[in-house]
């Protein structure tokens, strides 16, 4: 994955979530886990080697949010398609890289605080699971 295609990835993110409103604070809240699996949809739509998956992360208040990892050549890319609602003057879903998962964690720590894991893994996807998860984005409040 390079930095063009991550560009792209956060292009289509950003005109989704404005069809729904031009505030990205707003409109991203509630709505990381649709999104991120939406997003780890078209980065394995693209990138048929690389391993995508859910990190987690809970924090002290009940709240949780949703973090792709994209595993590629043994490169862990940390991305977040819904970072505005935590960092809304964000100006890259980008989130970092990391060598191994211990790594990611400590490292979502560090950004967000709470705790991560792995939740899932997220293989290819279906037209009808990229359109039921458009649904449901487009009809939560």
């Amino acid at each position: 994955m390079d930095k063009k295609f991550l560009e792209e990835i956060q292009e289509r993110v950003i005109i989704l979530l404005k069809t729904l409103s031009n505030d990205l604070h707003i409109v991203a809240k509630d709505r990381c886990s649709e999104v991120a699996r939406l997003v780890g949809c078209w980065i394995s739509d693209e990138c048929y080697k690389c391993r995508i998956q859910i990190c987690k992360g809970t924090f002290s208040d009940g709240s949780a949010h949703d973090i792709l990892v994209v595993e590629n050549n043994g490169a862990l890319s940390l991305i977040d398609p819904t970072i505005w609602q935590i960092f809304p003057e964000s100006s890259s879903i980008f989130i970092g890289t990391a060598g191994n998962i211990q790594e990611t964690s400590s490292l979502l720590t560090e950004k967000y605080s709470g705790s991560w894991k792995i939740s899932e893994d997220l293989y290819k996807c279906s037209d009808d699971f990229q359109k039921k998860l458009l649904e449901i984005i487009k009809n939560s409040r």
